[in-house]
């Protein structure tokens, strides 16, 4: 053990491939060059499952290789793909595409090599330290060299120091690896040759920079870096013309809605202007005028959602808008994101604008076409929406729906999803608990609190026809205000106590936009269904209260023969017993005279074998007596009903004239 204790990590490493292979050290070489990179990298095997950013991998891929209608055909399907909903596992899928899509044999693959990998995990001070790299044939390369083998793969993020530093310094070359060295170049102060080793050129590297010529290859010892190749200034070029990479990193910032260095919101004109003094070549400024535009359907998509979700008075209609469209700019944050991160990325390794992998504003025009289109149409939505609220908003929202683009009806039935889901909400609580909470008035079933309970019917509840949502026709909207009126009723007018679940079954109510979405997609059909199942189940009961617990029905048979005269006998009777006293004038009758003759022509007649609650409720009333009036003018036969009875019952008393 202590012998395995005094030997450095680098030795125990390479004896550990010579037992794995059975191979001599000379002939490990390469294993064990890249067992170090393994270890000394940072490299996680964990993948980030997020679709969006692997489509945006394949647009960039696509757009590398200059197939910029390939990747705006990508953009399409793509987009087709998530609105369908076909595939469950659409990452998958594209990572599957994006990795069958490398080429193996090339070195910055991640499939066939992990080469250009190990190379971006360097020391920070590589840049100033000498690289030697020992093959089979022992050759030995400076930094310089090898920094232009990999023509830009070099990073300059930490490494692990297991396996490469100890604590007291770079650890000792062995000497089977530095075969054909002279011994002094190890004890000559390149001690940190060792250090270097694990991280040599990839085994595929180019012949050219590896298998040099001994007479080219640079003497041991400390070497002088190659001189990196200038690129242009991200701020412009010093003679005063503006660059385009300092028009891309102000674009990203006005995609934003910040004023760039060279691209500033002009208050008079309400748009993004090029600042005039800067000197531009046309191609560049009309492209970034387009560009600009972004910015401006920004800041009004933005602003909207910051001045309507802060009024409370807006509802909940109003601020479901608000988070869709928080939503959707939250989507367009993230491709900013990613396009700054590329940003940054090219600043620290130094690209140049002119590479297949740069970022420049043709790129970005085509990249920003399809949030172009849906930022406009967030725009336009939110003009058309302006003062507008509750079932109003929806009505709106579903108007703009009705279009040919296939993209904007799919943004805009999200949308709708969204905004109806409170609307949806109001209505089956409405319909299955008789419950109305409406703090804002968006529902489009108003009530009226100072209206007493004798005329809940009649006029406590009715339609606010304005918030009517365009997706529910006013037929269905009557019905809807019968099944909560008549909840009501039973509640307050009937007192009946029956749990409104067991009058109606409650079907699934839209708990989430997506279920909000899948029943405006049906409406004459579930949703139809549901309105009409409530209305049914509703209706027979209430009508099965009335009629069991009230008599609904024998007392509308005793108002039809009694006040519309169908009780033939009892009629005839009582004309003739009143004819005397309806002949004097009518400030000479009494109304306890005409009750006795009231009694007298019931007793004398079939009605004395009607029910004894129906006889009790027949009475005789005076109207008001105006000069002249005989009794014939001021005589009516009245039917005296209450509480629910009094409700559904308009007809109460009877004139009869002689």
């Amino acid at each position: 053990m202590a012998s395995l204790d005094q030997k450095s990590p680098n030795v125990l490493l390479q004896s550990l491939c010579c037992r794995i292979t059975g191979k001599s050290e000379a002939d490990v070489a390469h294993q064990f060059q890249y067992a170090v990179r393994v270890i000394g990298s940072n490299y996680a095997p964990t993948i980030e499952r997020d679709e969006f950013l692997v489509s945006e991998k394949i647009k960039k891929e696509l757009l590398r290789q200059r197939r910029e209608a390939d990747a705006a055909l990508f953009s399409e399907l793509h987009r087709k793909l998530q609105t369908q909903g076909v595939l469950k596992h659409r990452w998958s899928v594209l990572y599957l595409l994006l990795s069958l899509s490398e080429d193996p044999r090339k070195p910055s693959s991640r499939v066939g090599n992990y080469g250009a990998l190990f190379a971006q995990a360097l020391p920070r001070d590589a840049h100033s330290t000498p690289f030697y790299c020992t093959r089979p044939q022992s050759l030995a390369l400076g930094y310089g060299e090898r920094s232009a083998g990999l023509s830009g793969s070099i990073g300059t993020s930490g490494v692990s120091s297991l396996g490469v530093y100890t604590l007291n310094g770079p650890t000792p070359t062995p000497p089977t690896l530095l075969a054909g060295q002279p011994p002094q170049s190890v004890a000559a102060g390149t001690q940190s040759l060792g250090s270097r080793l694990a991280w040599a050129l990839p085994i595929n590297s180019s012949p050219s920079a590896t298998m040099a010529p001994p007479s080219t290859r640079p003497p041991f010892g400390p070497q002088v870096p190659a001189p990196r190749a200038v690129r242009p200034r991200r701020d412009g070029d010093p003679a005063g013309e503006v660059s385009e990479a300092a028009l891309v990193r102000d674009i990203l910032y006005v995609f934003q809605g910040i004023d760039g260095k060279f691209i500033k919101m002009s208050a008079q004109e309400n748009c993004y202007k090029i600042d005039s003094k800067a000197v531009l070549c046309k191609s560049l400024r009309d492209t970034s005028s387009r560009l600009a535009e972004l910015g401006w359907l920004h800041n009004k998509v933005r602003k909207y959602t910051d001045v309507r979700t802060l009024d409370q008075a807006f509802g909940l209609v109003g601020q479901s808008f608000c988070a869709s469209l928080h939503q959707e700019l939250k989507e367009y944050y993230r491709l900013l994101s990613v396009l700054h991160s590329q940003l940054q990325v090219e600043d620290e390794q130094g690209v140049n604008m002119c590479t297949e992998s740069s970022l420049t504003l043709r790129r970005l025009l085509v990249w920003m076409y399809d949030p172009k289109v849906r930022l406009k149409t967030l725009a336009a939505l939110v003009d058309y929406c302006q003062g507008r609220k509750g079932g109003e908003l929806a009505s709106a929202v579903h108007a703009y729906g009705k279009t040919g683009d296939p993209q904007m009806r799919a943004l805009v039935q999200h949308i709708l999803s969204l905004v109806s889901h409170p609307i949806l909400n109001f209505l089956y609580r409405w319909i299955y608990d008789g419950e109305l909470e409406d703090t804002y008035h968006e529902f489009f079933v108003a009530s009226d609190p100072n209206v007493k309970t004798d005329r809940l019917w009649h006029d406590k509840y009715s339609l606010r026809k304005s918030m009517i949502p365009s997706f529910i026709t006013m037929d269905q909207a009557r019905k809807v205000l019968l099944i909560g009126k008549s909840i009501n009723f039973l509640h307050q007018v009937c007192h009946d106590r029956t749990p409104p679940g067991k009058i109606t079954p409650a079907s699934k109510p839209a708990d989430t936009p997506k279920d909000a979405a899948e029943l405006l997609s049906d409406l004459e059909g579930a949703f139809q269904e549901k309105i009409d199942a409530a209305y049914f189940d509703t209706s027979k009961y209430l009508l099965d209260v009335l009629n069991r617990n009230y008599l609904l029905l024998e007392h509308l048979q005793a108002m039809r023969r009694y006040l519309l005269l169908g009780q033939g006998d009892f009629i005839r009777h009582l004309m003739d017993l009143l004819k005397p006293e309806l002949a004097r004038p009518a400030t000479t009758l009494y109304q306890h005279n005409l009750t006795g003759i009231l009694e007298t022509a019931v007793r004398a007649t079939n009605a004395q074998f009607d029910n004894a609650e129906i006889l009790k409720r027949l009475d005789v009333r005076l109207l008001e007596v105006s000069p002249g009036d005989t009794g014939w003018d001021v005589f009516s036969l009245d039917y005296h009903v209450d509480g629910p009875i009094a409700t559904v019952t308009p007809l109460r008393r009877s004139k009869i004239t002689g």
